[in-house]
């Protein structure tokens, strides 16, 4: 975490910031988008399965495109939450800058 740093850098620093937005809203988008698929995805198997309610759901669990559904879902995941830490990480930065900040202004003030 870089706190002590200039005028231009905090502004670059809230920019980057700005532009995540986008692939942040797009992420989790697909990553809503992959939970409904993944439901979706079971309810077809499990009405498609054969034999008892646990026999279906061990048949649903299994398919292969439960198991796509399921990879779909992780990779959606580990997307949005990687996007959504470094955001978070820059606006800890942000504040603890600003804290420094309204902290210096009061010495020198």
């Amino acid at each position: 975490m870089k706190v002590d740093m200039n005028e231009t850098e905090i502004g670059d620093h809230l920019t980057l910031l700005a532009k995540s937005d986008y692939p942040f809203a797009e992420a989790k988008g697909e990553l809503e988008s992959a939970k409904i698929l993944q439901k979706r995805t079971r309810s077809r198997a499990f009405i498609e399965a054969e034999g008892t309610v646990a026999e279906r759901q061990a048949e649903q669990e299994i398919a292969e495109d439960v198991q796509a559904a399921d990879d779909n879902f992780i990779r959606a995941l580990v997307k949005f939450e990687k996007i959504k830490a470094w955001r978070e990480t820059k606006e800890r930065d942000w504040e603890c800058w600003r804290s420094l900040e309204a902290s210096r202004r009061r010495v020198i003030g």
